[in-house]
This record gives structure tokens, sequence and C-alpha cells, in this order.
């Protein structure tokens, strides 16, 4: 993969996604210190939506768990919406340690999500987030599986997905989540802006935004 620093959330790889781990790592990596500014002027504000949700739904107080928190973006809107004790994970160690400098997390650890289980306790976390991640995961409901095992029952697990990503196979998968009780459904949103003001996504590439109950 040849990156383009200049081209880099404008260019083919960041409208498609991928799901290797090493190609992620290098396209956030590089992206660097530029990647808050870009994502702010194409009127990014899934963490600010995600942390209005959490704050909805949620009944169980204490720590909440960013996964896939990259630049702490939605640690910062979790810490403004009320929420003070936040540990962050991610895959890439620069992002993390741009993450941690912001001083709303607790800790941040690197977590690759597609090696399971987690690195944390069963029940360890009272709430779960996960915005703006999904995207680079093979296998979305067997992570947020993972999700549920790491949340308190009674704790929220909030998680974002594109809408190009959403298929029968996906929601299937969920229905079998809730199936298994697992987790419960509390909120899926209709489709909402992502990335309005990117070229790629504008109106034709959307989010929902999933809102469940561990049990």
């Amino acid at each position: 993969m040849v990156l383009q620093k200049e081209t880099l959330g404008n260019d083919k790889w960041f409208a498609q996604g991928s799901q290797e781990s090493n190609e992620v790592e290098e396209y956030y990596n590089t992206w660097g210190k530029d990647y808050e500014d870009s994502v702010k002027n194409w009127d990014y504000d899934a963490p600010e939506k995600a942390a209005a949700l959490l704050n909805k739904f949620k009944h169980v107080d204490g720590t909440v768990c960013d996964a896939g928190c990259g630049s702490g973006l939605t640690g910062e809107a979790l810490n403004a919406a009320g929420f003070k004790s936040v540990v962050g994970f991610d895959l890439s160690p620069d992002f993390a340690a741009v993450a941690k400098e912001k001083g709303v997390y607790e800790d941040v650890h690197i977590v690759n999500m597609h090696e399971k289980p987690f690195c944390y306790e069963d029940n360890q976390f009272a709430n779960l987030i996960c915005i703006g991640t999904l995207t680079y995961i093979e296998d979305v409901p067997e992570v947020v599986r993972e999700f549920a095992r790491i949340t308190t029952p009674g704790g929220m697990v909030i998680f974002s997905h594109r809408t190009d990503m959403i298929d029968d196979e996906f929601t299937g998968k969920l229905e079998a989540i809730k199936a298994d009780k697992v987790l419960e459904e509390v909120h899926i949103s209709d489709p909402k802006p992502y990335l309005p003001g990117n070229k790629d996504f504008s109106d034709k590439i959307k989010i929902v935004y999933y809102a469940y109950r561990a049990l």
C-alpha cells in the first residue's frame, strides 16, 4: 500500500476500508496528527451522538471502555458528557499515545480486535462504546460478543456501523446474539450522516447507531 499523506481520507482505501490489521495501523499512523482536522472539517459528530446515547440509556455507573479509541475524540466526547472514568484501547500505538496525552483516559492499551479474547476480564467495564472503528473488522458480530463479555450485566454496549456494510448476514448474526441472551436490544437508529463533508461519504455512506444492554 503506497500512501500519499495529502490524499489520506480522500482516497479509495478510506472509503472501502480494510480488515488487514497491518494496513489499518499503517494508514492511521501515517495520517497521524492531521486526522482530527480532517474529520472535523467533514462534520464528524459521531462521538458526541454516541456519548448522548450512553447518557440516555445507561443504568450502570462506572468505567467506560472506549474500544478503538483512535486519537481520543470519543474519549473527549464522553468526558464532556460527564463520564470521567474512561479506559481506551486501539490498534495503533501512535494514535493511542495521542489519545493518552489528552488526559481524558485513565489508561490506554494496545489491542488488536482481530485477536480474541481481549486482554480484559469478564464484566470488567460498566459500559462500552465503539465508534467509527468496526469498518476494519471482518466479523463484527463476534467482536460484539466480546464487547458483551467484558461489559457488566446491565451495562450498555453502543457501537456504530456503516450502512454499506450492513447486510442480511450481519443483521442475522446480531439477532442470534439476542437469541442467545448475550445482549438485549435497546435502540437501533435510522441511518445518520457520518462524514457529510467528505466527497466519498456525503449522503452515500451513513452510519447506524446500535445500543444494547449486556445480560
